[in-house]
């Protein structure tokens, strides 16, 4: 009877961490605390910095419609906003140069890369005033996109018409998670106008939130590590597969030798 009370609490503590443990694992921000309608997580945010190659939706209102549409290459019509959605923008955005400019008519060059979407926006105002009395600009990325690789549902490039993105939306986007990814080793890849920084992401952890890192930026790229314990029994099983292969192999000669074929 003792030995019986033992094995089963054995058993009961073996179940019991191994729960905890999987909670551990496939929980997003785990024990993230419940703020209620009186108080708030703080966020933090950096500002994208505009790089070569990216693309900028640009929009220059004025009085002057004549002038309105030497400026702007969209049509204002209900279907004007299905038709931008699409690759139309790569010919009709504007692109930023190697230089760092992007070439608007009349106005021509004015330079962009290295400010953020509200420096740039202040920038092409102050230049239209040259030309125009009291232009309005909207600045937008035309094209936010970024990349999920790995362990997640459905891996590829992801293209969003949002400038505010987290990171559980970004990974939402792609199907969620699977259960091979380890929640607990994401990477980041965040391009910079010298090149790249990574990063290492524990999705799990409730800290995450109040990070930087929270927010994707454009053009970052987010690779999903699969779990290690994963990864093994996927190599034994391979491992063993070509030792049963062989094994088999093996079997069928000594057959045909013994059998003298």
């Amino acid at each position: 009877m003792r030995t019986k009370k033992l094995l089963y609490g054995l058993i009961f503590i073996l179940l019991t961490g191994t729960s905890c443990n999987t909670y551990k694992k496939y929980t997003y921000l785990r024990d993230l605390p419940i703020t209620g309608p009186d108080q708030e997580i703080e966020k933090k945010k950096s500002d994208y910095i505009i790089q070569p190659g990216d693309i900028l939706y640009v929009r220059v209102a004025t009085a002057d419609e004549d002038m309105g549409e030497v400026f702007n290459p969209f049509r204002e019509s209900p279907q004007t906003y299905t038709w931008i959605r699409n690759e139309s923008m790569y010919y009709l955005g504007y692109t930023v140069n190697d230089e760092g400019y992007i070439e608007m008519p009349v106005i021509d060059k004015v330079q962009v890369a290295g400010s953020t979407l509200d420096k740039a926006k202040e920038d092409i105002e102050r230049v239209a005033q040259k030309y125009l009395k009291k232009p309005q600009v909207i600045l937008k990325m035309a094209q936010f996109r970024f990349t999920l690789l790995g362990e997640v549902e459905s891996p590829g490039i992801q293209n969003v018409y949002d400038n505010d993105i987290n990171l559980i939306e970004a990974v939402s986007y792609g199907g969620g998670i699977t259960y091979n990814g380890d929640r607990r080793e994401v990477v980041v890849l965040r391009s910079t106008k010298t090149g790249t920084k990574t990063f290492k992401v524990d999705m799990t952890d409730k800290e995450l939130i109040k990070s930087e890192l929270y927010q994707v930026m454009p053009n970052d790229i987010i690779y999903v590590k699969p779990r290690r314990n994963i990864a093994f029994r996927q190599e034994t099983s391979n491992f063993l597969f070509g030792l049963g292969a062989l094994s088999s192999t093996l079997t069928a000669a000594l057959l045909v030798v013994r059998l003298g074929l």
